[in-house]
C-alpha cells in the first residue's frame, strides 16, 4: 500500500504567531489528549500548532486480503484527518496538519527542525501488554524524542 503525505493548512488571516508548536498524535487516548493539550496551549501561547500523524499499522483495516483494503485504507485515514483537524479548527491562530506514513519519531523530528519548534508534545506511552510489546521491539516513540530531540518533549497523559 502506497500512501502519499497529507497537508492541510488552516487558516492564514490570524495574526502572526509568536511561536510554533509540534504535537505528534494518533487515535489512541493519550494521543488525543496531546492533539488537544496542543490545541489549547497554543491558543494560550499565541502559536502555529504543526499536528504529525505517522501513518502506520495501526491506522490499517485489519484483512489486508479483503477486495476493499484500499478504500477502507483511504477511508480511515480520512476519518483520522478530518477528526484532527476539526480539534484544530478550534485554534484562533494557524496551523496545520501533517500526515504521512513512516516512522513517526523521524515524521516529527523533521518537523520539528523545519518549522524551529519550541517544543514537541506526545501522548505517555501506554501501560500494559502495549508498553511491553513496544520494549521488546525497541524504544517507544516517546522514548526516542526524548533521546534525539534538540527541544523539549512534553508528554501528555491519557485522561
Amino acid at each position: 500500500m502506497h500512501t502519499d503525505p497529507i497537508r492541510v493548512d488552516g487558516p492564514t488571516t490570524a495574526p502572526a504567531p509568536a511561536t510554533h508548536l509540534l504535537v505528534g498524535f494518533d487515535r489512541h487516548p493519550a494521543g488525543q489528549a496531546a492533539l488537544a493539550y496542543a490545541v489549547d496551549l497554543g491558543r494560550r501561547l499565541h502559536a502555529y500548532v504543526h499536528a504529525a500523524h505517522a501513518i502506520d499499522i495501526d491506522d490499517l483495516p485489519i484483512d489486508p486480503d479483503s477486495p476493499d483494503f484500499e478504500d477502507r485504507v483511504r477511508a480511515t485515514l480520512a476519518e483520522e484527518r478530518d477528526q484532527a483537524c476539526a480539534v484544530l479548527a478550534a485554534l484562533p491562530g494557524n496551523w496545520t496538519y501533517h500526515g504521512a506514513p513512516g516512522d513517526p519519531t523521524d515524521l516529527l523530528l523533521s518537523l520539528a527542525e523545519t518549522h524551529s519548534v519550541e517544543m514537541i508534545l506526545l501522548g505517555a506511552p501506554r501501560h500494559g501488554m502495549m508498553s511491553l510489546l513496544e520494549r521488546l521491539m525497541g524504544e517507544s516513540v516517546a522514548a526516542r524524542m526524548i533521546h534525539h530531540a534538540h527541544r523539549p518533549v512534553v508528554l501528555v497523559p491519557a485522561p
